[in-house]
């Protein structure tokens, strides 16, 4: 396959986990699955400048700002310029990893809902007025995640690891939104999400490895990295019908047209 878009990974993190060789294998990997282009969401300030450290240093890599909910506090005013100077770095490409969580747990986040919600406005806001896509985290939030934006009239931007049925990705297309599947998808228990992967139009949806987390089967149990985008999309593939170069060749045009890829070289080049 060729001209896959892995459009959401962290990279910076197999760089705090591994060092920065392991990011350079990784992407050598992905380049020889057919990996073109992948995309480094951001977790706060600091986390979305380690991602623009890694799309600097590497052909193929875009980078987005983000202020996570899990983040314990909203941003401050001198934050968001910050990320707003963050966001003019030609290289970046989207606002997230930004959204809404209540899967509240220790060790995972305690983060108050309240304050997700005023972080969450605030980075919809500067989505909209920087008119950049938003990256949105959706976990057990469905509905007020589709309240918070339409609350920002004007926004667009993709699903990350779509979670939800066939139902709620409608709603989230009609608001514009695409809809990233991840390797969950894979997952025994996920019909809820094969039942969405089934119904989104063919200009609807992009395709992630969230790496390092959610590796798709059969790589289950390991850490994931964006060359494993290979078996989501042949799972994708055989969900719709469809062969896989097809859905390889719809996320990509998909993402390209997501992110405005279309001036950004490829992996290893």
């Amino acid at each position: 396959m060729t001209g896959l878009v892995d459009a959401h990974c962290h990279l910076q993190l197999v760089a705090e986990r591994e060092g920065d060789g392991a990011v350079a294998g990784a992407l050598e990997r992905a380049a020889l699955a057919g990996v073109e282009h992948v995309v480094c969401a951001g977790l706060n300030l600091e986390d979305s400048d380690r991602c623009r450290v890694i799309a600097e240093a590497h052909s193929g890599v875009l980078f987005t700002v983000g202020w996570h909910p899990h983040e314990p506090r909203s941003p401050g005013a001198a934050e968001l310029r910050a990320l707003e100077e963050l966001l003019r770095h030609p290289r970046a490409v989207g606002v997230g990893e930004i959204g809404l969580d209540r899967h509240w747990r220790a060790g995972y986040h305690e983060t108050p809902l309240e304050v997700q919600r005023v972080s969450f406005r605030l980075m919809l806001e500067m989505a909209r007025d920087r008119s950049l896509p938003a990256v949105v985290h959706d976990r057990e939030a469905h509905a007020e995640v589709l309240a918070a934006i339409d609350d920002v009239p004007g926004v667009r931007g993709v699903m990350h690891c779509m979670s939800g049925d066939a139902e709620h990705a409608r709603r989230c297309r009609e608001r514009g939104f695409l809809i990233s599947f991840a390797g969950n998808v894979t997952y025994r228990g996920s019909d809820v999400i094969r039942a969405a992967a089934r119904s989104v139009d063919a200009e609807g949806y992009v395709v992630e490895t969230d790496t390092p987390f959610l590796s798709p089967v059969p790589h289950r149990g390991r850490p994931n990295t964006p060359a494993h985008l290979v078996a989501t999309v042949a799972a994708l593939a055989e969900l719709r019908g469809r062969p896989a170069a097809e859905v390889a060749a719809e996320t990509g045009r998909n993402a390209h047209r997501l992110y405005s890829l279309g001036s950004t070289g490829p992996l290893g080049a």
